[in-house]
Parts: C-alpha cells; sequence; structure tokens
C-alpha cells in the first residue's frame, strides 16, 4: 500500500509540474504573439503606459515602494513635495500584500519599470496557476483545467487594467469562490468531530492552516476585491444560517468573515489615525454616488463579443453596442467570451433548476445571482452607494468573481458528462480543451491589444530619461539637496490637468532620478497646496525669491502645461535670470537654473482642515465635516497678535466649543437656520496653531443628491 502511495505522489507531482510548465508556455507564447510583448525591453514602459495619466502613477507607485523601507504600508517619498514631504494618507491605497509582492520583485532589479513590467507579466501566470489548481481541487480533468486556466488569465478585463494596474491580479479569487464553496460542506470548514464524540473541536489540519495563511495575504492585496468578497461571505453567512442552522457552520463563516476583514482594517489603520491627527481632507477622494450608476455592470456587455473582435461580424455587433452604450467607460471590459459566457448561461439557469443539478452548480448559481444583483446597473450596490457610502463606485469591477464562477461551471458540466464516454474520455479531453483554448484565445484576444511599447511615449520616455539625467549631472548630488521646482503648480491627486499637460505627467522627474528632490506632489488641501497656490499669485520674480529662500536649485517647465507652450513664462525667466534653458530633446521640457540662498519655508498663514471648498468667493462660505479645525502659522520667532472674524451655521441644532491651542476660547449653542457671529483677538505662538471646532454631533448629508457630510458653515471669514 505504501508503494502504491508513493507511486501515485510521483505521478501526481510530475502531472502538476507538466501542467505548471504548459502554463508558462502557453501564456508566454500568447503574450509574444498575440500580444506582440517584448520580453527583451522590459527596460521601456509596455503599451502607453507611460502616457501622462493613471499608469504613470501606478509607476510611481511602485517606485516608491522599492526605494522606501516601509513604503507597502504607506507609499511615501522624501523626493517628491519638496519642499515639504509626500504621504499618501489622504489617498488611501490600501493594497499591502500587492505592495509586498512588488518589493520582493525588486530583488531582480531595481529599476521601476522592470519591476512594473515584471508585476504586470506575472499577473498572467499567477491568474491561470491559481484558476487551474482551484479546478484540478474540483477534480476537474487537468487538460480542460489548463485551458480553462489559461483563458480566466486572458480577459480583455486584464488587459484593459494595465493603467490601473494593481487590479489585474485577480489571482485570488477563484481561490475565495473555491473557499465559499467549502463553506457550504456538509461539514463545518473549522471544526472536526472525532468518532464517537458529540462535540466538535476546531480543526487545526493543514488545508485549514493554509486557508487561513492565504486568506491573511490575499485580504490586503486589492481594496475593492475584498469590500466584494466580504459582501460573499455576508451572502454564504445567511444561507447557511437558513440551509445548515449549524451554529459550528455559522462560527466557520463568523472566522472566515474576520479572517477578510480584520487585515484590511489593519492595512487602513495608518490612514485613519492620519485623518483623526489631521482632519479628514474632503477636497481628496472624494465619489458621487451617481457613479456606481455610471460605472456598474451590464449583463450585455458579459455575454457580447469583445470590442473590435477579430470577426468582423460580431466586432460590428459589440462595437455597436458598446461605441453607442450611455455607459461607454471601463465596465465595457467586462466582457466573458464565448466560453465565459456559456458558463454564465448555466448558473443562470441553475437558479430554476436547483434541485436538478449537482450541489456545486446550485451554490454558484446562488453567488452569482447575489453578485449580479449587487452590481448591476440599477442594482443594489447602487443603494449602497447612496445609503452608506459611495467611495466603491466601479462596481463592473466585480465581473472577475462573475468571470470566475462562469468558468468553474463550465469546466464542472464538460468535466461532468465528457466523464461519461468510456475509454475514449481522455482523447476527448485533449481535443475538447485544445479546440477550448485556441478557439477561447482567439474569441477573447482583439485586434487592440498590443503590449508592445508606443512609439511616442517610448520616444518621451527615453527623452524625459536623457534629461532629467543631464539636470542632475549639473549638480553635487552626493553633498547638496537639490530642489526642483515644477512649472505649471499641480496639485495631486486627481486633477484634470492643464492645457495639454496630463495629470500625472509631471511624475516625469521623480521616475527618472534618485537623487534630485522634485515639488509635485503637495496634496490637494493641505498645508503644502496652499503654500504653492499662494506661491502662484505672486509675480514671477517674487517666485523665484522665495523659491530660492525655501532651497530651490532649479525650475523645470513642462511646456504642455500653457497655451503658449510657456513661451512668455520662459522669455521672463531669461531676462531675469541673464541665462537661456535647458531644453529637452523632445522640446517638451525646459530647465532653468537657480541658486539658492537659505532653507526658509514661510509657511502661509492660514490652512483649513476638515472643509470642503469655497463656495464662490475665497472666504464667503464653505461647508465643515467632523473634526474641522484651521492651522495658523506664526512663522516670527516670538508671539503674535492676529485677528478673526466668521460667522457659523448649522443643518441641525449643535452645541460648539472653539479653542485655540486647547485653551477655550467660547462655549455657545447654534440654531437651525441660524447665524452666529464670532471675533476673537489671537494669541498664536510660533510655529503653527490650532484653532479647533468642537461638536458632541456628527457630520450628516443634507440628503437629496447632496451625499457630503456636512457639520457645520463657515462663512464671511476675514483673517488679519
Amino acid at each position: 500500500m505504501k508503494g502504491v502511495s508513493l507511486k501515485g505522489t510521483i505521478t501526481k507531482n510530475k502531472l502538476t509540474i507538466f501542467s505548471c510548465v504548459a502554463i508558462v508556455i502557453i501564456v508566454s507564447i500568447v503574450l509574444y504573439y498575440l500580444y506582440n510583448l517584448k520580453f527583451n525591453e522590459l527596460a521601456i514602459p509596455i503599451k502607453d503606459i507611460y502616457a501622462p495619466g493613471d499608469g504613470r502613477f501606478s509607476i510611481a507607485v511602485v517606485k516608491m515602494i522599492i526605494d522606501g523601507a516601509w513604503s507597502f504600508l504607506v507609499p511615501f517619498s522624501p523626493h517628491l513635495n519638496a519642499p515639504f514631504h509626500f504621504q499618501m494618507y489622504d489617498f488611501p491605497l490600501p493594497f499591502f500584500s500587492n505592495f509586498v509582492y512588488i518589493k520582493f520583485l525588486s530583488i531582480f532589479s531595481s529599476d521601476s519599470v522592470v519591476v512594473f513590467n515584471l508585476y504586470y507579466i506575472s499577473t498572467y501566470f499567477l491568474n491561470a496557476f491559481t484558476m487551474f489548481w482551484v479546478l484540478r481541487r474540483l477534480r476537474v480533468n487537468v487538460y480542460l483545467a489548463i485551458s480553462i486556466g489559461i483563458l480566466f488569465t486572458f480577459l480583455p478585463f486584464h488587459f484593459w487594467r494595465l493603467p490601473h494596474t494593481f487590479y489585474s491580479g485577480y489571482c485570488f479569487i477563484p481561490l475565495w469562490i473555491y473557499y465559499l464553496l467549502l463553506l457550504t460542506n456538509k461539514k463545518p470548514l473549522f471544526f472536526k468531530k472525532k468518532v464517537g464524540e458529540s462535540k466538535y473541536s476546531f480543526d487545526w489540519s493543514k488545508r485549514n492552516i493554509i486557508i487561513i495563511l492565504v486568506m491573511l495575504i490575499s485580504s490586503t492585496w486589492n481594496f475593492y476585491y475584498t469590500f466584494f468578497f466580504t459582501f460573499l461571505i455576508g451572502f454564504t453567512l445567511l444561507s447557511n444560517f437558513v440551509y445548515r442552522n449549524s451554529k459550528y457552520h455559522i462560527l466557520s463563516t463568523l472566522i472566515f468573515l474576520s479572517l477578510a476583514v480584520a487585515p484590511f482594517a489593519g492595512n487602513m489603520l495608518p490612514y485613519k489615525a492620519y485623518e483623526i491627527e489631521n482632519g479628514k481632507n474632503y477636497q481628496v477622494g472624494q465619489r458621487d454616488p451617481i457613479s456606481s450608476e455610471t460605472l456598474g455592470l451590464t449583463v450585455a456587455t458579459l455575454v457580447f463579443p469583445v470590442i473590435d473582435h477579430r470577426v468582423e461580424i460580431l466586432k460590428k455587433l459589440s462595437n455597436n453596442y458598446a461605441y453607442k452604450s450611455l455607459l461607454f467607460n471601463e465596465s465595457n471590459d467586462a466582457t466573458l467570451g464565448l466560453f465565459g459566457a456559456i458558463g454564465f448561461a448555466i448558473l443562470i439557469f441553475s437558479i430554476f433548476f436547483y434541485s436538478l443539478l449537482p450541489r456545486i452548480l446550485s451554490r454558484l448559481s446562488q453567488l452569482n445571482l447575489f453578485v449580479l444583483l449587487f452590481s448591476t446597473v440599477g442594482g443594489f450596490g447602487v443603494v449602497f452607494a447612496y445609503v452608506i457610502t459611495p467611495q466603491i463606485r466601479a462596481l463592473n469591477r466585480i465581473s472577475m468573481f462573475i468571470a470566475a464562477m462562469s468558468f468553474i461551471a463550465i469546466a464542472v458540466v464538460l468535466n461532468k458528462y465528457i466523464n461519461k464516454t468510456g475509454n475514449k474520455k481522455q482523447a476527448v479531453f485533449m481535443a475538447l480543451s485544445f479546440f477550448i483554448l485556441c478557439f477561447g484565445v482567439f474569441d477573447l484576444v482583439s485586434t487592440k491589444m498590443n503590449l508592445e511599447p508606443v512609439d511616442k511615449f517610448k520616444t518621451e520616455y527615453l527623452s524625459d530619461k536623457n534629461f532629467i539625467q543631464q539636470i542632475e549631472s549639473k549638480f553635487d548630488v552626493s553633498s547638496q539637496k537639490i530642489s526642483i521646482a515644477q512649472y505649471p503648480y499641480l496639485s495631486f491627486p486627481e486633477n484634470p490637468g492643464i492645457h495639454t499637460m496630463g495629470n500625472y505627467e509631471q511624475f516625469q522627474g521623480y521616475l527618472h532620478s534618485d537623487k534630485l528632490y522634485w515639488s509635485f506632489g503637495a496634496i490637494k488641501g493641505r498645508p503644502a497646496d496652499i503654500w504653492w497656490k499662494g506661491l502662484n499669485e505672486k509675480s514671477i520674480e517674487e517666485q523665484i525669491q522665495t523659491l530660492q529662500q525655501a532651497g530651490f536649485s532649479g525650475i523645470m517647465i513642462n511646456r504642455n502645461g500653457y497655451q503658449d507652450n510657456a513661451k512668455g513664462l520662459e522669455n521672463k525667466l531669461i531676462q531675469l535670470l541673464g541665462a537661456k534653458p535647458m531644453i529637452s530633446e523632445n522640446k517638451i521640457v525646459s530647465f532653468f537654473r537657480l541658486y539658492p540662498t537659505s532653507n526658509e519655508i514661510r509657511f502661509s498663514r492660514i490652512a483649513f482642515n476638515s472643509f470642503y471648498e469655497w463656495e464662490g468667493e475665497p472666504g464667503k462660505f464653505r461647508w465643515a465635516g467632523d473634526n474641522a479645525n484651521i492651522s495658523l502659522f506664526n512663522d516670527q520667532g516670538s508671539s503674535k497678535t492676529n485677528n478673526i472674524s466668521f460667522t457659523l451655521g448649522t443643518l441641525r441644532d449643535r452645541s460648539m466649543v472653539i479653542k485655540l491651542n486647547e485653551e477655550v476660547l467660547e462655549s455657545f449653542e447654534i440654531k437651525r437656520g441660524e447665524s452666529t457671529q464670532h471675533t476673537f483677538n489671537l494669541k498664536l505662538n510660533p510655529g503653527q496653531n490650532i484653532l479647533k471646532f468642537e461638536t458632541m454631533e456628527p457630520a450628516r448629508s443634507p440628503g437629496g443628491a447632496d451625499n457630503r457630510k456636512l457639520a457645520f458653515s463657515v462663512g464671511e471669514f476675514v483673517y488679519d
């Protein structure tokens, strides 16, 4: 018996190795021949990823992770937001394990572009491997599992998520679906009962330990996917309560839920701690709940052919729908392909024939229906956005859960019926799997899916690289801190850009230098943003003087940000500095050298924290959220006195305490619909002073289309 077991294990291991090698070879061939991926050009950004949008931002995040010791907790860099510090607390990126994986890839290269390319390419293999593993656990034939796994990784969603790079690795989703199936088995997942005993005990089996470890890692891989997964766990909890009515099934599901939520909550902890300490930044990352409608999922997208299909008649069908749709956006990337659509149809019809089908299809059909009702246009996800929070808006991204369930469904059905063909079943499996693989890839990979570097952005990348290196060579970066001001000023993140300059185009300096310090990266609404906006209101002569006092050694101008191609600004600087600029090869960027006189930063006198933007003229009227305060800066070496006056209003009756540096200035009541006048003569200490507005009543939404959380309003603001 032992010999047979050993022989079986060896055979199984050989089959696994064969399968993995086959997947690697086939995926590589598809990437090379159909996607035109140049494996020998990994030092050049693939496709158009260097375009001045989310792709360039993603490369910058990769560089932060490579350069920073603990930047996979909260991405940061001392080389951005000069003369301040760049941190991402106001724009959370809770991708902890994703970032750890990127850090691991940096072992092979310190070049951010190389690591970025390796990361994205590796997701094609990871997605295929995990789907293959799940299908094999479900006893699907090895050839069929290989072909379905490869189709799963070449879904159009994968290719078009390139700019949103951290969504391309959806490798954990098949595992999650498999674990949800285990939760509804007759035996509770995390508990066991010995023969002859009536009580259950926790099952510390090797399988469960692996599940726990996978959950701890995967729950911080991608917050969107974790959010969707949490909802599915909740649905499974309800299902176990109704159908199993066993406390051990319910307890297993609750343990599973905690394994998904707790690590994610830990990942969000640094962001929330910063928010509590510094106030919520209502100028960053605020979402409109209607976006959940416009970025929702449509059934037509799931079942229609891929846009720009290789077959003309199918191309006309899909393009005619997609380009005329009122919802033409990233939701059009959710195409499942022919075989995925068949699997999806199987799950839909399984709802109506629940008792006649294998249990696995019944479970998958329930999960699929729940996902569909939640994510579809006008579905419960939109209700969630309006009633709970609109921060999870791109509901179409749940399509990868539908894809995983659909591919599992068609694989299980085919496996069941081919196994009934008798002695010829292996030949049938091989022939059908080969057909599914070839036709499926042909069906999914459109004519527009090409990973070869776009010439325009390849030229821009090389031009920027050479130019930044020329700038760096002008300075002794080993003994001096060299700061470069970038013009025109653009705050971070999610700005629409200026003229033809993209919102993240100014990451170019940071991406091509390890020694220089760049001004781009001032977070909207924070003191650095206010400082730069105040600087831009001054004359160019005053700006140069202030920059040199703040320690800047140069100005880099992006001509795309000016209607006149920056001719007016450059002419003024030539006259003022008495020197002509350096100009990049592609004529887009120019550079003027400055000579710093000190490292003194004069803060703007005032900064509003946890406030929404001014409505109308600055000082006229604005709303505050929870924990609102005003930072008042005194740049003198001794105390000084300033006068401040403003009116306060509220949507509901509330008590209020105003404090300066924790010293109470006034306590009072505000009535709804009334306005109160307040005037103070403030004694400011050197440095930063905090004027707090404390109230016990939380901020609330006014209702209707306005989803902001409003506590009180400030108007007629005067500070001198």
